[in-house]
């Protein structure tokens, strides 16, 4: 028998950018499902840019469907929330589910949102946040598209930079943060420091 018979032999290979960026897709494609976090993803996905060989990413999808599920929601039925709060606070944090679409408001009081354990049900969300006096706070894990915009009347706004190039596969998150009077701080969490609520 030759060594390329060998059983084997095709996942101690050497894994090229093409098979990275697919088993990539197929993370992206688990978060949308609701099979992994967002804090999962970017774990997982860090690990396959620094994996050498087949097996290692074989061994970071093994518990996950090799094909999409058929099951998942049609174009256009994608969930959406709105909440409004007049005189409070919004929280989420933990293992929570965010839908496609969010509007989030406050008249008076802060919004904090904690996504790295949130469960997607689209690959690509909006949030929708607006606050009259209060603080808009949001941490995203690692290795997620983000895109942020909006506007502060009076007040500070303090956005983290994650530049993704276009061609990796990833969740986006679309922040749209408004605040009349208070600030507005986004943070990626890179894993060097800690966030807390």
């Amino acid at each position: 028998m030759s060594t390329h018979d060998e059983p084997g032999r095709e996942l101690s290979l050497r894994a090229s950018d093409e098979e990275r960026e697919r088993i990539v897709s197929l993370l992206n494609t688990a978060v949308s499902e609701g099979r992994l976090t967002l804090a999962e993803f970017s774990e997982r996905s860090g690990a396959v840019y620094s994996s050498r060989t087949r097996a290692d990413l074989q061994e970071l999808v093994e518990d996950l469907p090799v094909a999409p599920n058929v099951t998942t929601s049609a174009p256009g039925s994608e969930s959406e929330r709105t909440e409004h709060v007049p005189i409070g606070a919004i929280k989420r944090s933990g293992r929570w589910r965010l839908p496609a679409r969010s509007t989030l408001g406050v008249s008076i009081g802060p919004i904090k949102l904690d996504l790295r354990d949130a469960e997607l049900d689209a690959a690509d969300v909006t949030i929708n946040a607006s606050t009259a006096i209060g603080t808009i706070k949001v941490v995203v894990p690692d290795n997620v598209r983000l895109i942020v915009d909006g506007n502060s009347s009076l007040g500070t706004r303090t956005i983290a930079e994650n530049q993704l190039p276009a061609h990796i596969p990833a969740p986006t998150i679309r922040l749209r943060l408004d605040t009349s009077i208070g600030t507005v701080k986004v943070y990626v969490d890179d894993g060097k420091r800690r966030y807390y609520f």
